[in-house]
């Protein structure tokens, strides 16, 4: 039990660092859309043969794609909204005072 619960406060803190921190969360970004790319690259050309033998094989492999596309799409905003957050910190501007 307390390996699982370890493994468990592993992973929160290394998603923490990675999402609190604008340069690691930027590298993460651009590992997700180069793996994207390389997906997209392999289902248009040399697996178009392959998925196409199969419904299935192909509605799994573009479903993945697309899942993977949606995922890097969340973090973009993310990404964006934490920016917001930290320039207006930066700035001293109050977050309370915006919603008046």
């Amino acid at each position: 039990m307390s390996q699982q619960s370890t493994g468990w406060l592993m992973a929160k803190a290394i998603a923490e660092v990675t999402l609190r921190d604008r340069k690691r969360r930027r590298q993460f970004m651009s590992g997700l859309l180069l793996v994207l790319i390389v997906l997209f690259v392999l289902g248009v050309w040399p697996l178009s043969n392959w998925l196409g033998q199969g419904l299935w094989r192909f509605l799994v492999f573009w479903g993945g794609t697309a899942f993977w596309c949606c995922f890097l799409l969340l973090m973009a905003i993310y990404d964006a909204l934490a920016v917001i957050r930290e320039e207006k910190q930066k700035l001293g501007i109050d977050q309370d005072s915006d919603a008046s």
